[in-house]
């Protein structure tokens, strides 16, 4: 074998070996959309106000903002516009705030909200639209950050 040809198979080799690895990610991307975003921003916000929950059987600290969103679906439905969405995540934000007075920390118990897991967005929404419904839910919160009725 001379040396373009081994040249000409290490290439195709290559080649195939990356189709091979970005094929899964770029199908992902396609079905997924870039889920992540408004997730990963509402995880990096400390707003220094948080609720208590209790998932799997542990409890979990969760700033209110990241709350608001696994609490959305309990109060407004999937179809409403996005100025309507955003109004009542500025409602809820209003109403645990009030329930926290001076503290920072409070149960999601004593709030009494129903609280939506993954899981629960799956069951209520389905497999294939659950997640561009919490996107919805996630950009509503992210573009009334901190808002509150005065």
């Amino acid at each position: 074998m001379d040396r373009q040809r081994l040249g000409e198979r290490i290439a195709v080799f290559f080649m195939t070996m990356a189709m091979v690895i970005a094929f899964p990610y770029i199908i992902t991307m396609l079905l997924n959309g870039r889920a992540t975003d408004c997730e990963q921003q509402l995880k990096e916000i400390h707003t220094g106000r948080d609720v208590i929950v209790q998932c799997e059987g542990k409890n979990t600290l969760m700033d209110v903002e990241q709350y608001i969103v696994r609490v959305l679906p309990g109060f407004v439905n999937d179809t409403a516009k996005s100025d309507v969405i955003e109004a009542q995540a500025v409602a809820l934000r209003t109403k645990i705030y009030f329930e926290m007075g001076n503290d920072t920390v409070i149960d999601a118990k004593k709030l009494g909200m129903t609280y939506y897991s993954d899981a629960d967005y799956v069951s209520k929404y389905g497999s294939k639209g659950y997640r561009q419904i919490k996107r919805a839910y996630e950009q509503a919160v992210l573009d009334t950050l901190q808002e509150t009725i005065e």
